[in-house]
């Protein structure tokens, strides 16, 4: 099991989400990691609401304000990730291209415990973008884009911006019997989300959730070509927690939080009124996707990881929300290998940027959207 995997609070592409972390259950008798493949990662920052930016100064808002050495790592990077010294490579957690983030990418070519999430083919921190060079941190590889100003880094809020007089459903427990177009469900409890078979070629399917979500099969794309390329969206107002037999999802994952109560604190006798710490600030509850878990609110416990959450989850397309938490402890970094491919049976979660991400046109059944064939796509990080 995993005492401390990852942590990304806001990744792009694979993971556009405000937080990547592990929950931190019992001894560890493994330290498995994570890999991305095909595009790069950003971490930090917020979500918008509707179509207002995000706030950084925001409570919610990801992003160090150097207030300690464990602010940090607020819209960093922690991974089970080592620098191997005589291939002149890192293994373990990493991206095959770049890495930005407003935080902490922790990392060490020294000794003592393997933490560390590289970038690049080579080396440890070839693509591990920052921009303030003087800082008060040990062993890290990476990060820190804003400096000390707070700049803004918001996500768009999918849930508020893209719907389209979607359908109105009660069930999704086989989303590839649906029909082109958007849905939605106005879930209470938990939702179950399924596939009984594979996503037919050409379809598009966008489904928003009102609620949790429980993913309890794969579901993954039929065969398909150039011409006829099938999408596939879940956009959920909530949490979304994935079965711990789940071994494959295509498309894009999306989980953003919910307006919770206003959290108030009033100035007492002799404070400044004028204090930031005082007055009254949004809260927001949800937006997290669990890799592994039951079809409980309740989180997974220690025993419950390390007995079913072994194998291998695959996701061909990307993941966006406020926090992923990476509890799959399938492999061991002391295990890895430098240069290390997505069909390693050692690595707990992979994220494949797939070519489907791209052509096809895109996601949520946008009116309008251009239906040009794209010819040819070259890219270099920093890629998005």
């Amino acid at each position: 099991m995993v005492v401390k995997k990852l942590k990304v609070l806001t990744a792009l592409v694979y993971i556009l989400s405000l937080s990547l972390v592990n929950v931190g259950l019992a001894a560890a008798d493994t330290r498995p990691y994570f890999k991305a493949y095909g595009a790069d990662t950003f971490s930090g920052g917020g979500f918008n609401s509707g179509p207002s930016s995000c706030n950084p100064s925001d409570s919610s808002y990801q992003a160090p304000d150097y207030s300690g050495p464990s602010n940090l790592y607020k819209g960093g990077v922690m991974g089970f990730g080592t620098y191997d010294a005589n291939s002149q490579k890192a293994k373990g957690a990493g991206s095959e291209f770049g890495a930005l983030a407003l935080g902490i990418i922790e990392g060490s070519s020294g000794a003592g415990e393997p933490y560390g999430f590289s970038t690049g083919t080579t080396g440890y921190n070839k693509t591990s973008f920052a921009n303030k060079s003087t800082i008060t941190a040990n062993n890290f590889w990476g990060g820190f884009l804003e400096g000390t100003v707070r700049q803004t880094h918001c996500i768009p809020d999918y849930f508020g911006t893209k719907q389209s007089s979607p359908q109105t459903i009660v069930s999704a427990n086989d989303v590839a019997a649906l029909n082109t177009g958007q849905y939605l469900i106005n879930g209470s409890g938990i939702t179950n989300v399924a596939a009984a078979s594979p996503i037919a070629a050409g379809k598009k399917i966008t489904l928003f959730v009102s609620g949790d979500v429980f993913i309890s099969s794969n579901i993954t794309y039929g065969a398909h070509n150039v011409d006829n390329v099938p999408k596939f969206t879940l956009v959920v107002k909530g949490n979304i927690y994935i079965a711990n037999d789940v071994g494959q999802l295509d498309g894009l994952y999306i989980a953003q939080p919910a307006p919770g109560p206003e959290l108030c604190v009033d100035p007492g006798p002799g404070d400044d009124p004028n204090d930031p710490k005082f007055g009254c600030k949004s809260t927001f509850e949800g937006g997290i996707i669990w890799t592994c878990h039951t079809n409980s609110t309740d989180p997974p416990t220690d025993v419950y990881v390390s007995a079913a959450c072994r194998n291998k989850l695959t996701i061909n397309g990307a993941f966006i929300a406020k926090k992923v938490n990476l509890v799959r402890s399938s492999g061991d970094v002391n295990s890895a290998i430098p240069g290390e491919t997505a069909s390693s049976g050692n690595i707990a979660e992979v994220f494949n940027f797939t070519p489907e991400m791209v052509v096809g046109g895109g996601f949520f059944n946008s009116a309008g959207a251009a239906t040009n064939k794209i010819q040819s796509l070259i890219s270099l990080p920093p890629v998005f």
